[in-house]
């Protein structure tokens, strides 16, 4: 069994989305005074969709689930298809490039795309210069009916060119898990993930830590 940890990492200044999405803070905090021997801790400040994150469709729905509601059984050991295509910055994913490099899919599964781009995390232009998904690649995947879906992109349509697939995503019931890293560490084309969000109420969508695991037999 070969473990991939696909979440990517949350630090002072990193990316994030434009306002009013707050930026990332992280911050060493004073000494307390009230302890009689020095401790050392830190204060996180951040929004919900922040490094890797699940997400809802109270994202765009308000009578959609909070993160925290969905059942942890279903986000552990899920079982996972891999599609790793290449595509340039700021490039259109067709359905004939995922058709052409697709293994195996079963509905239920996590189906995620990896493309190279998680490469660029630490990167000025990681969320403005992104690929992003045809109308009809985005609804090639959904027709396979995944569970989640996840690729290593922040953004899945073009703020330019906006592609109008968000509407079927979230009413399918599809949870989000994006972006993630390390993708092209991989090595299988079918797998299992281990998501675990944080547990934070009310919330459609919470950082995630997710691991990818190869050679898992059950």
């Amino acid at each position: 069994m070969r473990i991939v940890d696909i979440t990517g990492p949350i630090y002072d200044g990193m990316w994030s989305y434009p306002e009013p999405y707050p930026p990332v803070v992280i911050e060493e905090l004073p000494i307390p005074e009230w302890i009689e021997y020095p401790t050392y801790s830190w204060s996180f400040s951040f929004g919900c969709q922040s490094g890797s994150y699940l997400e809802t469709s109270l994202h765009v729905d308000r009578n959609g689930p909070p993160v925290v509601d969905v059942p942890i059984e279903d986000l552990f050991m899920r079982p996972a298809a891999v599609i790793k295509i290449d595509v340039e910055p700021l490039g259109r994913i067709e359905v004939e490039q995922l058709m052409e490099a697709a293994p195996d899919i079963q509905p239920g599964d996590a189906l995620i795309v990896s493309t190279g781009w998680g490469r660029r995390w630490r990167e000025a232009d990681f969320v403005d210069n992104c690929p992003y998904f045809s109308h009809d690649a985005m609804y090639w995947l959904l027709d396979h009916e995944p569970f989640i879906f996840s690729a290593d992109m922040p953004r899945f349509d073009s703020w330019a060119d906006p592609q109008e697939f968000f509407g079927r995503f979230f009413e399918q019931g599809v949870l989000l898990l994006a972006p993630m890293c390390n993708l092209e560490q991989i090595g299988a084309d079918r797998g299992h993930i281990v998501a675990l969000p944080l547990k934070v109420e009310q919330a459609c969508a919470a950082p995630c830590r997710t691991l990818f695991i190869e050679g898992w037999s059950g």
